[in-house]
């Protein structure tokens, strides 16, 4: 069998699809580089984690809440229009918020805020382009598999962007750095022909129809649900790496444990790229929850040997791309044309919202009953994301929805 079979290359041969991608990548990156810019910058000023903990979590909820705005936004107004300002309003938030950070905390707590708020909303973009570039079927599910897989890259490039930003350009340029970045990514994206052509179709669709707000439609809010049952044992992985690393006195491990399990994402986002799934959404996407929450079990069995336990977090890694391919693709199913980016933008806060509350809850967790309730963390974020995974489309929703489509 010929490469050119494969519907991942096929995806990649697709005019525009490469640059899209590239560009959708480099805009999001301050996404993945801002929270560790935020703590190194206060570190070098005040040096007050409670407040760096502070303004990293107000960016972070910003974006969830502007992300599946802005996607309203486009789908009313155009990519172009959208992506363009918020692009350049976001790197002015960031630009206000390096410089006013130490004299000024309260103003600079505001612009994080706008700074999140106004990250363009290049991920739901997009996915919202996939269905208008790539062939139905395993063109389709390869693109949202590997724009899934893609995403790993982005959280490995961005820690080290950052280091390397700091050493050339210093904690407040290396934050002008990272919001550079998103704006040469989001006026880059909106350069291509794609966008412009959406914008165009997308408008007239949207005087036409003046849907509600996808959210509403119940098999796209269990969708959300759905995803934001993955984001949690993805946020708990960050410190269940860290109370392991301590845990075995093992200086680095959290980095190997963080960067395996990003390899085990891009393994499995080759896997299905290269044979996409052969089922309906509908039907993998319960399936796909469980294995993801299987996944995560062996980093519960804190005892194992270190390489044992390095091998396990790859493994928990595999099923992410997969699982969430196929939350793209029920989307894009699910949700009236007028207002797919919309709907894709709840899909991304779900999944950040789920990441956080991951985060917060594990290391609430560890923080008051030591490195020994690492199991527990695992055991109760796998089980949130088997429930959610079950309740989240049962079959009367499915045949809901369907009709929904259908109807549409």
């Amino acid at each position: 069998m010929t490469g050119a079979s494969y519907p991942v290359v096929e995806v990649l041969r697709t005019r525009h699809t490469g640059y899209l991608l590239f560009t959708s990548l480099l805009g999001r990156l301050p996404g993945a580089m801002a929270a560790l810019a935020l703590v190194q910058l206060v570190r070098s000023t005040s040096g007050d984690f409670g407040f760096a903990g502070l303004i990293t979590a107000v960016y972070v909820v910003a974006g969830a809440v502007g992300q599946p705005l802005l996607g309203r936004l486009i789908d009313r107004l155009g990519q172009i229009a959208v992506l363009a300002v918020s692009g350049i309003l976001s790197f002015l938030a960031f630009t206000g918020m390096a410089l006013t950070l130490e004299p000024l905390p309260g103003p600079a707590v505001a612009l994080a805020a706008a700074a999140g708020v106004f990250t363009p909303p290049l991920e739901p973009a997009l996915r919202a382009l996939w269905p208008r570039l790539v062939a139905p079927g395993p063109q389709l599910k390869a693109a949202f598999s590997l724009d899934a897989g893609a995403q790993e890259i982005i959280f490995i490039l961005g820690p080290l962007l950052t280091v390397a930003g700091i050493a050339v350009f210093g904690p407040i340029g290396n934050l002008l750095f990272a919001g550079g970045l998103g704006l040469i990514g989001a006026l880059a994206f909106v350069l291509n022909p794609a966008p412009r052509a959406a914008s165009v179709e997308r408008r007239s669709v949207a005087t036409r129809s003046g849907v509600r707000s996808p959210i509403l439609v119940p098999a796209i809010a269990r969708v959300a649900v759905f995803t934001f049952g993955i984001g949690v044992p993805v946020g708990a992985l960050t410190i269940v790496a860290t109370a392991s690393e301590a845990a075995r006195s093992a200086d680095g491990l959290a980095g190997w444990i963080l960067a395996v399990n990003a390899l085990g994402a891009l393994i499995g986002a080759t896997v299905v790229g290269i044979r996409p799934l052969g089922s309906t959404p509908a039907r993998l996407l319960t399936a796909c929850g469980l294995l993801l929450a299987l996944g995560y079990l062996p980093l519960a069995a804190t005892a194992s040997p270190t390489w044992a336990y390095v091998i396990a977090a790859g493994v928990s890694g595999l099923m992410l791309p997969p699982t969430l391919g196929q939350v793209f693709e029920r989307i894009s199913q699910l949700s009236p044309a007028a207002a797919l980016t919309e709907a894709n933008g709840w899909v991304v806060s779900a999944m950040t919202l789920g990441v956080g509350a991951g985060t917060l809850a594990a290391g609430a967790v560890v923080g008051s009953a030591g490195t020994a309730a690492v199991t527990w963390v695992v055991l109760g974020a796998s089980a949130l994301t088997a429930l959610l995974a079950l309740i989240a489309l049962r079959d009367h929703e499915r045949r809901t929805a369907s009709s929904l489509a259908a109807n549409r």
